[in-house]
């Protein structure tokens, strides 16, 4: 799903801006989100929408503006209400538009950065940064104020000015694919560089070096159409939808990637874009917020029917097993003359099925009605109606006593799932009193990442980038060993009962002592010694085929628990240290936690953890606390209350204290 426009939509769509807003006087400024801004311009009541990262275009939707203007929103007022808009063009065929503004202080530049870490940057006549909406020291630039504006460097050759002749060297990417080095040459983005090749009829995994002569004549003839379109401004502007009429994309002209999508056109592009982000990313959401109570209601209520039919089963197994034990019991006489008999007859050398016809034969003559047979491991009895099934190896007093302790343990099982019954119920009967305005609050959501596989897991990446993952619980350690633990992997283990597995993905790879140190520490910090108080504990790895599943004899293994066999691999001594750091992704920020070192590598700012006694609400409350500076105005303060609860997930064992230049703070 697309979420973002692309460079080929910026050179389709800044025609139509030119036409629309060139000319025109802004009226107002509204910061209506950390990276959303629309500024309203006359005469005609238009309403430029620009989100750093993802989007500009005009929009006809009604959006809600805060109360109070933030402090960058004052600002871009101050130096631009009352100016024209002189000019608005596409910088270099980058995600970059730049808009000349004319003031009473001169002309002044607006830099609209829609691209991942982009920007909002009001640049003077001097070329010099008067205001941003972030302000950074990069490697190849600084966004500081009274420092001159440069670019962002591009992120490939501009299509409109390139010399074919790079694409007749395509070969030189080697090994690459096709598809990887049209993206990264060419300023256009994968769903042009795709469209391409899928027009040229090339295979877009096909490694560079490979492509045949006549294949890229036609890569060549298919990009000089993609440029045609734009120059000519050729567009059929159109949403894409899936099949279940999901929006997925908006596009200036049809694709062939999409030619068995079903698709609505548009006049404008414009419009089309405003249709796409605005229905997505708001009206639907506002719909969805409005609704969540309902929705609860009904996963709730799922949930109930779901329990009430596992109740109906627990029920009638308690009441069935009750009733095979007390029937061993009432017959017991005749149960261990019937078994008596069947050994006799083994032992005499009678088949099994000679020996169930003269059981039969005696149970028909004795006018019961008693069907016993044997069987090579047990022998079972038809009493009743009911069925009763005693191994070779136990006497019917132990047989008895199996289906009472089985009747124990559905009943226990029983009582905790009505007791979760009576909570579920309780929610329902509540819900209703708990509509918070929040949940009606109008406010433009954003897309939701989609998480990857190893993200049920407690992970981190070392400082050498490699995927460190322990299970959380008993069921996640299971699924971590059983399904995900791969050949060439390092698992970890701390040398203490209660400790989770640790999964070093380093690709079939021994890691670096530093990722075998770190994921050993949290190997540490994640076992029982965090909850225990202790400095230290000792932590060993093994290789996978060293873990099974399988117990000693006469042992039991519970669930998530394996054995370890073979040499252990000891690390002796490791510290019990954890830190939690906020890292940023674009327009995304999350907290990630893991061995101090390499929290430290990747992310902005941490804080570092020891055992100790705060609960994790109220730390998880000084942590975003200590964090804060750094996240405030990229999220809501509904997103800054749902990120203590975030952060208490990541503490260790529900406890412990900040350690911060060496002295506990918390």
């Amino acid at each position: 799903m697309k979420d973002v426009t692309t460079s080929v939509d910026i050179a389709l769509i800044i025609p139509e801006l030119t036409e629309k807003i060139v000319g025109k006087r802004i009226d107002n400024i509204y910061h209506i989100l950390p990276e959303t801004f629309i500024f309203r311009l006359r005469p005609g009541d238009l309403r430029l929408l620009i989100e750093v990262e993802r989007r500009i275009h005009l929009t006809q939707y009604d959006y809600p503006t805060p109360q109070k203007p933030s402090n960058i929103c004052m600002a871009l007022r101050k130096h631009l209400v009352g100016g024209v808009i002189e000019n608005i063009q596409q910088y270099e065929f980058e995600r970059i538009i730049e808009l000349k503004v004319s003031t009473g202080r001169g002309p002044l530049l607006l830099v609209a950065e829609v691209f991942r870490r982009g920007n909002l940057i009001l640049v003077g006549p001097d070329k010099k940064i008067i205001l941003s909406l972030r302000y950074a020291k990069m490697r190849d630039r600084e966004v500081v104020r009274n420092v001159e504006y440069r670019p962002a460097p591009p992120s490939g050759l501009n299509p409109l000015k390139m010399d074919l002749q790079k694409l007749q060297n395509i070969r030189e990417a080697g090994k690459k694919s096709i598809l990887k080095t049209l993206t990264s040459l060419i300023s256009i983005g994968p769903t042009y560089s795709m469209e391409i090749l899928l027009r040229a009829g090339v295979n877009p995994e096909t490694e560079s070096a490979k492509v045949e002569n006549s294949e890229i004549l036609g890569v060549i003839e298919s990009f000089k159409d993609l440029i045609r379109k734009i120059v000519e401004k050729d567009i059929e502007p159109r949403i894409i939808f899936d099949e279940d009429n999901i929006p997925i994309d908006v596009i200036p002209f049809p694709l062939k990637t999409y030619e068995n999508k079903p698709f609505r056109k548009f006049i404008s592009f414009n419009e089309a874009v405003d249709e796409y982000f605005s229905a997505l990313t708001t009206t639907l959401e506002i719909e969805k917020a409005k609704s969540k109570r309902l929705d609860e209601e009904s996963r709730l209520s799922r949930i109930l029917r779901e329990q009430d039919t596992q109740r109906r089963l627990l029920e009638e197994t308690v009441k069935e097993d009750r009733a095979r034990g007390e029937l061993i019991y009432s017959n017991l006489h005749l149960i261990q003359e019937f078994i008596g008999d069947a050994l006799k007859m083994r032992k005499a050398g009678l088949a099994i099925e000679e020996i169930n016809e003269n059981l039969i034969k005696k149970a028909s003559s004795l006018n019961i009605v008693f069907k016993p047979k044997m069987e090579n491991e047990s022998f079972t009895f038809e009493i009743g109606g009911s069925h009763l099934k005693i191994m070779r190896n136990e006497t019917p007093q132990q047989a008895a006593q199996r289906y009472y302790e089985s009747a124990k343990k559905s009943s226990e099982k029983l009582k905790r799932l009505k007791e979760s019954m009576r909570m579920v119920e309780s929610k329902i009967k509540n819900l209703s009193s708990k509509v918070e305005a929040e949940e009606l609050k109008v406010e433009v959501p954003k897309l939701r990442r989609v998480k990857a596989w190893y993200e049920k897991f407690s992970w981190f990446k070392s400082s050498d980038g490699i995927l460190v993952i322990s299970g959380k619980d008993a069921s996640t350690n299971e699924l971590l060993v059983r399904r995900y633990m791969e050949e060439g992997d390092i698992v970890m283990h701390a040398e203490i009962h209660g400790a989770p597995f640790t999964v070093i993905k380093a690709g079939g790879n021994f890691p670096p002592d530093s990722t075998l140190t770190e994921a050993a520490q949290v190997t540490a910090s994640r076992s029982k010694a965090w909850s225990l108080g202790l400095a230290a504990v000792d932590v060993y790895w093994v290789k996978p085929e060293q873990v099974t599943s399988k117990a000693p004899s006469g042992e039991y293994l519970g669930r998530g628990q394996f054995m370890v066999t073979g040499k252990r691999n000891y690390i002796r001594g490791v510290e019990l240290r954890m830190a939690i750091g906020l890292q940023k992704n674009g327009e995304e920020i999350r907290f990630i936690a893991g061995a101090p070192s390499a929290i430290k590598r990747h992310s902005e700012t941490y804080v570092e953890l020891v055992p100790g006694k705060t609960p994790a609400g109220k730390l998880a409350r000084k942590i975003i606390e200590i964090l804060k500076p750094d996240i405030i105005g990229r999220v809501s303060e509904r997103t800054l209350k749902s990120m203590v609860e975030e952060v208490a997930r990541l503490i260790p064992a529900g406890r412990a204290d900040i350690l911060s230049r060496g002295r506990i703070i918390s």
